[in-house]
């Protein structure tokens, strides 16, 4: 029996990929394992330096630690450094991002496995390892082409995935036990643009909410344009579809954004989040913010301080800016040298921390119901779990609330999570 082992770096999408790929292999007979693995499937990522610094670095640790092991390299670093990967100790072979769906057959070219029947276009799951709640890849690949990010030239164009199969996917997970669902796609709101018309993003989530037993919708990142008025009502009526939108910011600066080949200014970002604010009550908004993009300057910077200090953000993620080879971004003028990207980063951590900090208070004196994890926090030994508006919340309690929506009342707030105690 052949055993295997996976390595993933990155997005939602390619943990999905990486669980489609997981259940390929089992319905081979292979055997999973953590250590002593036949077969390491690394799943890279490349959409920054350092992510794809990362995958090189898993790639030779396995090599030299199991130099009897056969690596299997695929992801996005799979689409810009194949020639490269190929040469590394221990690689079998390099597989991009369309192969993975035909991951069996390229076992059985190998001599690893039988010779399948086929490969589906849309590979299904039925669980997902390691986590308590469940992704969904509703889509692939994007149109946009933002200056700085390599994503469209190794994802390709969008690709939507047919709804009734999403449906069926999202009615299996939770009969199999998943309580959230996450619908996610590299631009989940452009789908079902490539069937002509408009996207189709607010028709597949209220035929999604319709599933049987599902208790908690999320969706992943979004772009400004795309949380259109019938998104927004859904949110607003359908309790079962969490009050929480990811809309990457990256810069609070006209000029930064234009370079950026953003589709928005700043002031359309903020007139979008009060017309979100005007029909959800609370919503949790999170976003990303690249600083140092090449020619920005203080004054810029500052912008951006400014409206998300303006935007009162519940979660900030703070990116560096990385040259992607390929990318109009890489060739611009003006790039800032790494003192000042450290220290622009490090002054926006502390601005994401005050709003963390902030937003979290608003819960305290509070009933919440997070999803609770099912590993216990490794500092402080509590349960840990997220709530709809995805608030860290810790807590004590049982073993067998693990995997459960567990109602706790808030009794303090900080930046990095809601501290809670059980009713009585």
């Amino acid at each position: 029996m052949l055993r295997c082992a996976f390595v993933t770096f990155g997005c939602k999408v390619n943990q999905y990929d990486s669980q489609a790929m997981r259940e390929t292999l089992a319905q081979l007979g292979c055997a999973e394992v953590t250590a002593e693995a036949d077969l390491y499937v690394v799943n890279t990522c490349c959409v920054t330096r350092e992510s794809h610094r990362k995958g090189l670095q898993a790639i030779r640790r396995i090599a030299r630690a199991h130099p009897a092991a056969c690596i299997i390299v695929t992801g996005c670093s799979a689409e810009t450094h194949a020639e490269m990967l190929r040469d590394l100790p221990g690689v079998l072979c390099v597989v991009g991002n369309e192969g993975k769906a035909r991951l069996a057959e390229i076992l059985a070219e190998h001599g690893l496995g039988p010779r399948p029947a086929g490969a589906a276009e849309w590979p299904t799951i039925t669980r997902f390892a390691g986590h308590t709640r469940a992704f969904v890849k509703v889509e692939d690949g994007c149109n946009d082409f933002c200056s700085y990010c390599i994503v469209p030239h190794v994802r390709g164009r969008v690709r939507s995935r047919p709804p009734d199969d999403v449906a069926a996917e999202v009615a299996r997970l939770v009969a199999n036990g998943y309580l959230e669902v996450v619908l996610t796609g590299i631009h989940l709101g452009a789908y079902g643009l490539d069937w002509g018309g408009e996207p189709a993003l607010a028709s597949l989530v209220r035929r999604v909410l319709a599933t049987p037993g599902l208790r908690r919708l999320r969706l992943s990142s979004l772009e400004l344009r795309e949380v259109s008025d019938e998104l927004l009502e859904l949110v607003a009526a359908a309790p079962v579809l969490c009050p929480h939108l990811h809309l990457p910011l990256q810069s609070g600066d006209d000029e930064v954004l234009r370079a950026m080949n953003r589709r928005y200014t700043a002031a359309d970002f903020l007139r979008r989040l009060d017309a979100v604010r005007a029909r959800i009550a609370e919503p949790a908004i999170t976003t990303d913010v690249i600083v140092g993009f090449p020619g920005e300057t203080d004054e810029q910077f500052r912008r951006t301080l400014a409206l998300c200090r303006q935007a009162a953000f519940s979660r900030l993620h703070v990116f560096p800016y990385s040259d992607r080879p390929g990318t109009a971004a890489a060739t611009m003028p003006g790039k800032l040298p790494p003192d000042v990207l450290r220290a622009r980063r490090e002054e926006m951590k502390a601005l994401a921390a005050d709003l963390m900090a902030a937003y979290h208070r608003r819960f305290v004196g509070r009933a919440v119901e997070p999803l609770v994890e099912t590993e216990r926090d490794p500092r402080s030994g509590l349960l840990v779990g997220y709530t709809e508006h995805y608030v860290r919340t810790l807590f004590p309690g049982p073993d067998d609330l693990r995997g459960t929506m567990a109602t706790v009342h808030v009794t303090a707030a900080s930046a990095a999570a809601v501290r809670a105690q059980l009713p009585g």
